[in-house]
Parts: structure tokens; sequence; C-alpha cells
């Protein structure tokens, strides 16, 4: 298989592995709810948090960090170490499975928000930058209590941090890695229009109220 072939196996079996979505299973499993039709309509871990409680919400959001770690994990089994495409491969996976989440195949297009499966990517692709988008992911939910400008901030977090830690030597920079943080960002901002548009008119929900 060519090079250019195995990339796309690599992308396919990435939006593959994205598309399964979390957030619905868990909702029809544990109360027969689907969580496209209540809360956000999104089946990502936020919406199940909300609308199914702290159990099942915690459990979507490390299944769905996990999506995006086996998506990487399989890019890296596929492309082993010294490969000269394993970057790319690796940024390709990433961004097939944030796709996959944000719009999978298997649910009409209907999915979640991107950030949980960019985190889980992000953890085996660049682990310092992983760090710093948790860190502003952290930060931000702490000062606002919105959720949702903590999404925002952690893809700021994973762009600053990733050139940080590549300036000082701590990362290789690599374009393909860069260009993974900024498609995976822009696909969390995109599918965060709603929440972009509530918080503007200060009516996005916060953290601890109803």
């Amino acid at each position: 298989m060519t090079s250019i072939a195995t990339l796309v196996f690599v992308a396919l079996v990435g939006y593959a592995i994205g598309s399964i979505s979390s957030g619905y299973l868990v909702g029809k499993i544990y109360r027969n709810v689907d969580l496209r039709t209540v809360g956000s309509g999104s089946t990502g871990a936020t919406n199940t948090f909300r609308t199914l409680g702290t159990g099942a919400g915690l459990l979507v959001a490390l299944l769905d960090i996990l999506k995006g770690s086996l998506a990487v994990v399989f890019a890296q089994l596929v492309f082993p170490e010294g490969s000269g495409t394993r970057a790319v491969a690796e940024a390709v996976a990433a961004v097939c499975a944030v796709a996959g989440h944000c719009w999978p195949i298997t649910l009409q297009g209907r999915g979640g928000r991107g950030v949980a499966t960019g985190f889980g990517a992000l953890l085996f692709v660049a682990t310092p930058a992983w760090a710093s988008a948790v860190a502003f992911f952290a930060i931000a939910v702490a000062v606002t209590r919105m959720v949702s400008v903590g999404s925002l901030a952690s893809v700021i977090g994973a762009l600053a941090g990733y050139l940080l830690f590549s300036a000082t030597g701590w990362l290789t920079f690599n374009w393909a890695t860069l260009a993974f943080i900024v498609v995976a960002g822009a696909f969390v901002f995109i599918r965060h229009r709603a929440n972009i548009e509530r918080i503007i008119r200060g009516v996005e929900p916060r953290v601890g109220t109803s």
C-alpha cells in the first residue's frame, strides 16, 4: 500500500472511531434518551452531564478522550517511529477523529463539540501542548463558570503551548501538528457558534446554575 493510500486508510479509520457517539450510546443505555433531542442537542460530555448527571457525563468524557487517543495510536502503529510521514499520519488521524465526533455519519452529522476527542488526540501528538490546553480550560471554567468558554480557551492554550514549547525546544516543531491544532480548533469554534452568540448576549449557562 502506497503512503497516500495508507494515509487515506488512516483517515477513514480515524473518522470511523470519532463517529462512534459515546454520548448517544450512554444516553440510550442509561435512560433511553437521545441527547440530540434534549438540552443543547449535542452528544458531547457537557450536554450528557446536564441531562443525565455527573456519572454519565464523566463516562462520556472519558470515552470521547479515548476515541481521539485510539485514532492517533492507530496511526502510530501503521507509521512506526522514524517514518518520514508519521507526524502527518498522526495529524490526519487526529483531525478526522475530531471531525467524526462533530459530524458523525452514524447520526446524520449531529455530534458533539469535539473538545474531549481533541484532548485525547493531542495527548499523544504533543503532550506538553495538551497540558497547556487542559490548564487553559480549567482556568477559564474556574473564572467564568462556563464550560463553553473553557472549551474555546483550550484551543488557544493548545496553540500557544505548542508554539511556545516548540520555540523552547520541549517539542520538535512540525507543520502537520500545527495544522491539526489549527484545523481541529476551527472545528471546535464552529461547533460552538451558538454558545459564542449566547456568551455575547450574556445568557450562556454557567456551571452550578440552572
